[in-house]
C-alpha cells in the first residue's frame, strides 16, 4: 500500500484546484457578496447528495491521492441537521476506500501539492503521527517527521514503545530551521498557548518554508475563548465543554477555541508573511460541505 501510494503522488500533477485567497474580514466580506449565487448552487447540489432514510451511502468522484475515480464512503455520523434534514459532516467524512483519508485530509495533500515548494525531498514536520494522514505524507516524503502530544508519559523529542514521538507544539525539540514544510490540522484549537505553537513553527522552519495549518474558523472577526487553561492545571469553562476526536484517546480533546478572522494577526506577529486563507470547494474531488472549504497558509520569509 505504501509503495503504491508514493507512486501514484509521484504522477504528474492534475488540472489546479481553484482556490480563492482572503487575508482579511474585510476581504472575506467582499469575496462572499461575489459568492452569494455560487454559494445557492452549491448547497442544493450538497442537499441534492443525501441519501435520505440511510445509515451510509457512497458518492463516485477523483481521489487526488489515489489518482483515480472512487466511491467516497460517508455517514452520519458527527452530522447535524439542517432545515430539519441530517446533513452529514461532509469534511469528516467521504473517505477514499483505496487510501483511508477523508475529505479534509485529502484536500491537504492536494493543497500542499499544488501550492506548496514540496518536492520528494523536502523535510516536513506535521503535528500528528498515529493517522492515515500520517502515513501517506510519510510515504510520499521520506524526510517527513511526524508527532503526537504524550503529555509527561516520556520527555519531549523522546519516542514511545509504539515508535510515537512526544512532541508538544508550544515546545518543539527540533532545531531551528530544520524544516521546509509544517503541517498542522485541527491542532492548535486544543492548545491554550497557541501563539506560542505559532512561533514555534516560525523557528523551526527554513527561510522561504510554508506552514500549512487548518482549524475550527467560525468566520467572524473575532476568536471565541471556550476555556482557559489556569497556572495551577486546571480548566475554566467559559462554555459548555467541547471535545473533538483524538486518535489516541476515547476521552477526546478539549477544543479552548474557535477561532475568528483575528487569529491570522497572530502568526503575522511572530514574524510569518502572506498569511491567507485558502477556499475551495469541489464535487469531483469530494471537497465539499458549508458551501466552502478551507486551509490557511503562512510564509516565512527567505
Amino acid at each position: 500500500m505504501i509503495e503504491f501510494l508514493s507512486r501514484m503522488l509521484g504522477q504528474r500533477k492534475e488540472a489546479s484546484l481553484d482556490i480563492s485567497r482572503c487575508s482579511s474580514y474585510e476581504h472575506y466580506l467582499q469575496y462572499s457578496e461575489t459568492m452569494e449565487q455560487e454559494y445557492k448552487r452549491r448547497h442544493q447540489v450538497e442537499r441534492e447528495l443525501v441519501v435520505p432514510n440511510s445509515e451510509s451511502f457512497s458518492l463516485r468522484g477523483h481521489c487526488f491521492v489515489c489518482r483515480k475515480k472512487v466511491d467516497f464512503q460517508v455517514d452520519f455520523s458527527y452530522s447535524s441537521p439542517v432545515a430539519g434534514v441530517l446533513v452529514p459532516n461532509w469534511r469528516e467524512h467521504l473517505k477514499c476506500p483505496h487510501c483511508n483519508l477523508n475529505n479534509r485530509m485529502r484536500a491537504a495533500i492536494h493543497i500542499l501539492n499544488q501550492e506548496c515548494a514540496v518536492g520528494q525531498a523536502s523535510h516536513i514536520y506535521i503535528t500528528e503521527q498515529w493517522t492515515p494522514l500520517f502515513k501517506v505524507i510519510r510515504a510520499r516524503y521520506p524526510n517527513s517527521v511526524g508527532s503526537e502530544y504524550l503529555g509527561n508519559s516520556l520527555p519531549f523529542g523522546n519516542v514511545n514503545q509504539n515508535g510515537i514521538r512526544n512532541e508538544s507544539v508550544t515546545k518543539l525539540t527540533f532545531r531551528p530551521d530544520a524544516f521546509d514544510q509544517i503541517l498542522s490540522f485541527d491542532v492548535l484549537e486544543h492548545v491554550p498557548e497557541y501563539i506560542q505553537g505559532f512561533a514555534e513553527c516560525f523557528r523551526c522552519l527554513r527561510p522561504g518554508g510554508t506552514l500549512l495549518f487548518s482549524i475550527p474558523f467560525t468566520k467572524e472577526p473575532t476568536t471565541i475563548v471556550r476555556a482557559r487553561a489556569n497556572p495551577d492545571g486546571s480548566i475554566s469553562h467559559l462554555l459548555p465543554a467541547e471535545y473533538h476526536g483524538d486518535p489516541l484517546s476515547s476521552q477526546g480533546c478539549l477544543c479552548f477555541y474557535n477561532f475568528g478572522w483575528d487569529v491570522l494577526e497572530v502568526p503575522r506577529r511572530v514574524g510569518f508573511q502572506d498569511v491567507t486563507a485558502l477556499f475551495f470547494w469541489s464535487r469531483e474531488y469530494g471537497y465539499i460541505g458549508n458551501g466552502d472549504q478551507y486551509l490557511f497558509m503562512a510564509r516565512k520569509p527567505a
